[in-house]
This record gives structure tokens, sequence and C-alpha cells, in this order.
């Protein structure tokens, strides 16, 4: 079958670092680590695995980094992956059991891997934090997507363990469930740390973690004050469709002084000239995880306030004086599990759904389609986002429409 693979290659990796310095094509070119490819039919692992039928997958920012070579070769979670793998682990697919329509949890964590009794983390729901990501009858591998294994999403076909799908109610179309991944992500950045009455919050970024978190907080929080510091553009566009009440300069400066404007509160300007602010919004969801973005979130939080932190970027030295004296608190949010929202516990993917059913719509996020033969074409888009407006951008192993209206 065909399926997007990458593979762990110095040199590959090398050529598309260095072409990738004159052009982003270099990381799809046929010297890159990663290539459209003919792969073995998946195998389940064990009897309570299921081969499936890919309907839609979609790329999440995880794929575009790894394509991108956007990382540190000093990441611990090198020691949690294993290699060659099919990348892909947001996906719609068709049980090839029963043909129900699913979608798709991928941890590997003890369910999957055959482990019994499971970990604590696992008992409890929690199965990112789970202690067992590099044993069991599979390798070792966070999740479907980086595992050598059980191949990824982005393919005609991939495997799956019983407790990892979940079935998409029949008035639920594939575009709605094909979000329920990166939607249940923001939902539990959310529940993390809930907004502080009386306080804004801020969303930094305009990917689908951080619209997507827009939406949540509109429905879970409908009085709270929404800022999004993003870019001008349709994506600050879709910031706005998705709820928020304004849309913020997202360069350093121009961000503090303008939240320092809208809560009526002077900024202290150290000899450094960058401004910071002991009266602010009560928490950041800071979906890029840059070093920039943590510490201008840092600098314009209310003294006492909250950074929760769902994106990744290569760390790097920031200033970080604000969190001692501001006594901040910095939350790392890691996907999803079994969540408790409004008083009921079960998986994020079912609260998605039953959210969805009663009008939350994050469809406007999926901005782009392409076969998955045009795989490259697709994270071109992603690339060059700023001129092609894309946000989620799907895969099908059939031949698809490129743009939505």
């Amino acid at each position: 079958m065909r399926a997007l693979l990458f593979e762990h290659n110095l040199a590959r990796e090398a050529a598309a670092k260095i072409g990738g310095e004159i052009s982003p094509r270099a990381f799809v070119s046929p010297l890159a680590p990663v290539r459209l490819a003919e792969v073995p039919e998946p195998r389940p692992p064990n009897a309570d695995w299921v081969v499936c039928e890919t309907i839609v997958s979609g790329i999440c920012g995880s794929d575009a980094k790894q394509i991108f070579l956007n990382g540190r070769r000093d990441n611990p979670l090198t020691a949690m992956l294993s290699f060659p793998h099919v990348l892909g682990h947001e996906a719609v697919a068709r049980r090839s059991d029963t043909g129900g329509r699913v979608v798709l949890n991928p941890w590997l964590s003890c369910g999957p891997r055959g482990i019994d009794p499971p970990c604590r983390a696992c008992a409890e729901g929690r199965y990112p934090s789970c202690r067992n990501f590099t044993s069991g009858v599979v390798s070792a591998g966070l999740h479907l997507g980086n595992c050598a294994a059980v191949p990824g999403a982005h393919a005609e076909r991939f495997c799956a363990h019983n407790g990892q799908l979940f079935a998409v109610p029949a008035d639920v179309s594939d575009e709605v469930a094909v979000l329920a991944d990166p939607a249940s992500v923001s939902l539990r950045s959310i529940l993390l740390h809930p907004p502080e009455p009386g306080l804004p919050v801020l969303v930094y970024g305009s990917g689908t973690l951080a619209l997507a978190a827009v939406a949540w907080l509109r429905q879970l929080h409908p009085t709270t004050e929404v800022w999004v510091a993003c870019r001008p553009g349709a994506r600050a566009a879709l910031a706005t469709k998705m709820g928020a009440h304004a849309v913020l300069p997202c360069q350093p400066d121009a961000l503090v002084h303008e939240v320092a404007r809208r809560c009526g509160t002077a900024a202290l300007v150290p000899w450094s000239k960058r401004a910071w602010l002991q009266d602010g919004p009560g928490v950041v969801y800071d979906t890029v995880g840059s070093t920039e973005t943590v510490e201008t979130s840092l600098r314009l939080l209310v003294t006492g306030g909250a950074l929760v932190i769902s994106g990744v970027e290569p760390p790097g030295r920031f200033e970080w004086t604000p969190l001692y004296f501001k006594e901040l608190r910095v939350i790392g949010s890691n996907a999803f599990g079994v969540e408790d929202v409004q008083g009921v516990r079960k998986h994020a993917f079912e609260h998605y759904f039953d959210f969805a059913l009663r009008g939350l719509d994050l469809t406007p996020l999926i901005t782009h389609r392409f076969p998955l033969s045009d795989w490259d074409q697709a994270f071109m888009a992603i690339a060059d986002h700023r001129r092609t407006g894309a946000v989620k951008v799907l895969l099908e192993p059939e031949a698809g429409v490129r743009d939505l209206d």
C-alpha cells in the first residue's frame, strides 16, 4: 500500500536542511528523509487490533515540524520513537471488521501494547503520561505516526487497537470527526487552567490549536473576554469567526503595550526597554511555545496568573525574571485523555462529539484538502501559510478537492 514514510537518515536530513536554507521544497524533495512509498500491508500485532481503511487524515503541526526538521537532536522524546515510520495520527477511518466509521485515539499506551495491569497513568485515563511507551507488543513510539511497528494514518490503511477507535456518530460528518484530535488537545489546555473570573484571557497563535481554543473558550466560558495574538490576514479573520473579541498584534512589544491599554494599566519599562505588566490577562494559552511567546506571556500576565503551553518550538534562552517576581504558574499541556467537563467524565473525543452535535463548529479551520499522492503540495501549503491561509490541511487516499471555499 502507499504511505508517507519517514526514515531517520543523517545524509538525507543534512541534504534537506542545507537545501531548506534556499527553499522549503528541499524538505519534500527526492533527497529528503520523507517520501510516498510502497510499504507492507499493516499487520495487527495482537488479536484485539483491527485494520482500518483511511477515509481522511489531518496533518498535525508535529507532522510538519518533523518533515521540516524543526527540532533539536537533544530532544528527550527521541527515547520514545522508532524508525522508519509512517506519519499521521489524526484520522477518520472505516473498520475492516464491521465497516463502521471511527476516529483514532493514537496513543500507544498500555492497552494497545498488551500490558496488563496498566500503569497508574493509563488506569486514570491519562494515556499521554503512560510509563510503557518503549515496552509491549510494538516497538518504541508515543503514538501511531512515530512507531516503526505499526503504520500511521497518512496511508491507505493502518491498524489500531480496539480501545483506540471511537465510533463516529451518524450525524457527524467526516470533516467534523477528523478534528476530534486537535479539538481535544485544545480542550485539555483549557481544562488544566480555566479562565480567572473577571479577567480576560489571551490565546497566543493562529493555528488549529489556537483557533479551537477560542471556540472552546466561547462554549465553556461565554462571559470571558478572549483575545488572540496573531498576524493580520486570513487566520486573524478565522479567529474572529471562532468568537475572539479582539485580535492583537503578535510583535512582543506592541502586544504588551496593547494589553496594557486594554487593561488600563501602566507598563513598567526597564533598562532593556522591554516593557512588562503587573496586571494583564489571567491566563495565556500559548499554542506556539517559542522562546518569544513564552517570554512575552510572562511579561504581560497578571501577577499570580497562569501560562498554559501546548505549542512546541526548539528551546532557547529567554528572560524569565517575571516568573518568580509575579509568582506565575507555567503549565505544560500534553494532548488529551479521559477528561472531566461540566461534571461529566469521559474521553475527550466523546465530549467533542457531544458539543459538535450541539453546535460547536470547527470545520472553518479546514482550509485545504489534497490527495495523498500530492502530499508534498499539502506541506508546501503549510510552509507558505501566510500566503495560502492554510490552517488544517487534510490528506485523502483518493483524489479530493484541493481548496475549500
